[in-house]
């Protein structure tokens, strides 16, 4: 499977590792996931009925960030536990939200994370946010065998978090990753149970 190559990618998952997100919302993070390494799903059981692991292709519709992957490829793994719906992409964190009807839910995520960190581990001045949304339809049925989604994530340089957060070194006209801040990405998914 190809791997979604998010332009923060490697500095937002270190990040992670070292404990340095400061979540906004107590929601687990969509925007992870979403620029997580996605494999084969090894990891803790979600709560609740087990629906199954999805293959997911993405389809890109729009770009503003610059050098998105279309397609996007990667697994999930859902269940559900009551009216909650469980989104684990593998090697990410799970997310939830609860269904809005019997085959619906969206769910929103926002991350903030230093993302200029030193080797030495120092944090640089640069935070970025990432706010995703991820609207779900399952197919109808006990165990759904398909899903489709549209999903939006928007990068932005974090505010209200130090009066010195400059990321003008993100910007690819500085030899950074995107074309520019704010940005934003969208797709849509389909999935199909393995």
């Amino acid at each position: 499977m190809s791997v979604p190559e998010f332009r923060g990618y490697r500095a937002f998952m270190a990040a992670e590792r070292k404990g340095w997100f400061r979540r906004s919302r107590p929601l687990a993070t969509v925007g992870a996931c979403a620029i997580a390494a996605l494999s084969m799903f090894c990891g803790p059981a979600l709560p609740g009925t087990a629906l199954g692991t999805y293959n997911v292709t993405g389809t890109l519709v729009s770009d503003t960030c610059g050098n998105a992957n279309n397609p996007w490829t990667f697994t999930v793994q859902m269940s559900e536990d009551g009216t909650v719906l469980y989104w684990l992409p593998s090697g990410a964190s799970s997310s939830s939200a609860n269904l809005t009807s019997a085959t619906k839910a969206a769910i929103a995520t926002v991350v903030t994370a230093n993302v200029d960190a030193t080797e030495a581990g120092a944090l640089g001045p640069c935070d970025l946010t990432v706010a995703t949304t991820l609207d779900i339809s399952l197919a109808a049925g006990l165990t759904p065998s398909t899903f489709t989604a549209s999903y939006a994530e928007t990068v932005s340089a974090a505010t209200g978090v130090s009066s010195t957060n400059n990321c003008t070194d993100q910007l690819s006209s500085s030899g950074g990753s995107y074309m520019t801040l704010p940005c934003t990405t969208s797709y849509t998914l389909s999935g199909s149970r393995q």
